[in-house]
């Protein structure tokens, strides 16, 4: 069973009462804090920190690796090579949860689903140029990241 999404389209609303209603005590303590907007979680995400991307194999077991992750026009998308393990994963199952870590600044787990984009699109097009800038390099697949669920922090 997959999860339920809303769309986030251009800005993402991230409302974080909504996500921390069913949280732990301590989670509710450390992310109901000090929160990131949605502009500072697209700035993460278009820079270069930590950034890594958990799926979960068809036979359950977990499988955690670093991801390239941009945001254009305020949308998510991550970089994904054909011959690797997280593709695989995502063809059977699109739940992913990714993890942007500024050191102990700032960070944000957020969980979603994702999406393959045709890479004949004008969007894909976009997404390899903002891929290319930041990284360098370009991956063979693109799949567009939708957030269920976000929890965020930073320093004051």
């Amino acid at each position: 069973m997959y999860l339920e999404t809303r769309n986030i389209i251009v800005q993402p609303r991230l409302d974080y009462q909504e996500f921390l209603s069913k949280a732990s005590t301590h989670t509710k303590e450390v992310y109901s804090q000090n929160p990131l907007t949605a502009s500072e979680v697209i700035e993460m995400a278009n820079s270069r920190v930590l950034t890594l991307a958990a799926t979960v194999r068809p036979d359950g077991r977990p499988h955690l690796s670093p991801t390239d992750f941009v945001a254009v026009d305020g949308i998510f998308y991550l970089g994904v090579d054909e011959a690797t393990a997280r593709y695989r994963n995502l063809r059977e199952n699109p739940a992913i949860t990714i993890m942007l870590a500024d050191g102990s600044k700032r960070q944000a787990i957020l969980e979603g689903i994702t999406k393959f984009l045709d890479l004949k699109s004008g969007t894909a097009k976009r997404v390899l140029e903002a891929q290319k800038k930041k990284y360098g390099w370009v991956t063979d697949a693109l799949a567009e990241f939708q957030i269920v669920k976000a929890f965020t922090w930073k320093a004051k």
